[in-house]
């Protein structure tokens, strides 16, 4: 993916400073090694309430993650966190991306994740859900395996086998792919098939849905997001499977 956007040319996605913050602003969460992770929160939900961390995709924490995670939010009737893995850093162009997430410390990003878990549950939480998107969606099935304050893992086109062994994954999973997902070892059909195959191993239960007409970056409606998929060759995001992804998750996370 990093080397078909460098050549097609970054268009600027939406940033953080032209997006409205979600509701409860930016915190402090401590990490286990006693530093910690600036991360993007929800006001509480109601004690024994759903707790999710929503993990950024390779532009860092922009307009459309946390607007994702304020819907999800919303939708789940959930408190929400999304660490900032990037520590301020946005992404403009794909090239700046690349460099950014190629120096990123994939175990302490886990660290991270983990931290938020462990934040929301002290916050009242009484299961928390982790939802990741590409380089999310890979974090997100590392920390289900690595991280005990992870109940549940969601995790849309995005699997790195190096970063965990998920034929041990023990935690409810729901797997979002695209059918036309052109990212080989990644997200492509062989590495969604892969996985699945993996997952089924561990006996965890599992939900694992394809988008048969989807490319990568499915879930991205901005319209950033449709010009970039545009821009790559890729089939055009549609409404209706975004909406058709939202309610699996929100039925997920109730259950």
């Amino acid at each position: 993916e990093m080397m078909a956007l460098s050549q097609a040319g970054g268009s600027k996605p939406m940033t953080a400073e032209h997006a409205p913050a979600i509701a409860g602003g930016l915190t402090a969460i401590p990490r286990g090694d006693g530093t910690e992770v600036p991360s993007y929160t929800s006001p509480k939900v109601a004690p024994g309430g759903p707790g999710i961390v929503v993990v950024q995709e390779w532009w860092g924490v922009n307009d459309q993650v946390k607007t994702t995670a304020g819907e999800i939010a919303a939708a789940c009737g959930a408190s929400v966190a999304v660490p900032d893995l990037y520590r301020g850093q946005l992404a403009y162009e794909a090239a700046e991306a690349h460099h950014i997430m190629e120096g990123l410390d994939w175990g302490g990003a886990l660290e991270d994740v983990g931290a938020c878990a462990r934040w929301l549950k002290a916050q009242g939480c009484s299961k928390v859900t982790v939802v990741g998107f590409c380089m999310g969606g890979a974090l997100a099935l590392g920390a289900g395996v690595h991280s005990g304050d992870v109940d549940a893992v969601i995790a849309f086109y995005g699997w790195n086998g190096a970063l965990a062994d998920v034929s041990t994954m023990q935690k409810p999973t729901q797997c979002h792919f695209g059918d036309l997902d052109e990212q080989k070892g990644f997200s492509d059909k062989g590495a969604a098939d892969a996985l699945e195959a993996e997952l089924l191993k561990s006996g965890c239960p599992l939900e694992f849905y394809r988008y048969p007409t989807q490319g990568h970056g499915f879930m991205n409606g901005t319209e950033w997001g449709r010009e970039m998929q545009a821009k790559l060759g890729r089939p055009a995001v549609e409404d209706g499977e975004i909406e058709a992804a939202m309610r699996r998750v929100t039925e997920f996370v109730a259950r």
